[in-house]
């Protein structure tokens, strides 16, 4: 600003005449140079993104998110199944604790195998310990058929037994059908066990083994109750795991056997080793 002024000073306007009187030479051009006016008031330039660069970029933002979002869905997804059953088997655990103190052990309740009468009997002990719904007898309420782990195949209704499930919703969502009971004489010794069908999430998807359905056992372990996994036989690397063509029984009916021993969902995105699984208690 300092220029300007004296470039103002030094034109020609302020020379006196022959007169000696100042402004002699109005009208005249002075010598105020024109880059001054053009220092002090021309607008500031703004640099901006042409198309192509705008375009450009929105193009690898496009590929970092197809590379990246499906892997972050799955974590998520993972983490809400896992945390859908942990609830869930909090909840049985709890009710059937309870109902163990104050019935005894499942062999001691004039249980058969494969009666209705005798699961409605499981389900009225429970159900003083659970908030929920009574969806009554069969499946109705909830899909006949869920696939297995690896996508091949399905339970196809369960061979037609289901008339005799009792099937009651918590509070949570998770809708369990009580399938029958069973008393095993392995190896480890004797054991009672309440076979529950439960799925996390209700009506929602995948329907599937290991994600969001699972068998689990009213039992014992060490002579105290204890809600297991299917850890009779089924219990190896074959019967939870996403791998194609294995035989046998269900895959991924083994692995609530798995989250309640490690607490985790690996199998769904790793194999189990014959090792891993070998390092699961399964004593009673």
């Amino acid at each position: 600003m300092n220029s300007f002024l004296e470039n103002i000073l030094n034109t020609k306007c302020s020379e006196t005449n022959s007169e000696g009187k100042l402004g002699a030479n109005v009208g005249q051009p002075t010598n105020i140079r024109k880059d001054t006016f053009s220092r002090v008031y021309r607008s500031p330039r703004k640099s901006a993104f042409t198309i192509a660069e705008v375009l450009i970029t929105l193009g690898i933002i496009g590929i970092v998110a197809t590379l990246t979002l499906p892997g972050l869905i799955a974590k998520y997804q993972e983490k809400v199944w896992l945390n859908q059953f942990k609830a869930t088997y909090s909840i049985l655990s709890q009710a059937y604790t309870r109902a163990f103190m104050e019935y005894g052990a499942p062999d001691t309740w004039g249980l058969k195998e494969n009666d209705k009468d005798s699961n409605e009997k499981v389900y009225q002990y429970l159900a003083k310990y659970l908030k929920g719904q009574d969806y009554g007898f069969g499946y109705s309420k909830i899909p006949s058929n869920y696939i297995q782990l690896n996508g091949e195949g399905g339970t196809g209704g369960w061979s037609g037994s289901a008339g005799k499930h009792k099937v009651f919703a918590l509070t949570n969502g998770a809708i369990i059908s009580i399938s029958g009971y069973s008393y095993i004489i392995e190896l480890e010794g004797e054991r009672p066990m309440v076979e529950l069908h439960v799925d996390i999430n209700g009506v929602k998807g995948p329907n599937q083994f290991g994600k969001d359905f699972f068998f689990l056992f009213l039992s014992t372990k060490k002579g105290s109750p204890m809600v297991r996994g299917y850890d009779i036989w089924w219990i190896n690397q074959d019967y939870c795991t996403t791998r194609k063509g294995t035989s046998g029984w269900w895959s991924g009916g083994a692995c609530a056997i798995w989250v309640i021993a490690k607490g985790n969902m690996d199998y769904l995105h790793r194999e189990i080793t014959a090792e891993e699984w070998e390092s699961i208690d399964r004593s009673n």
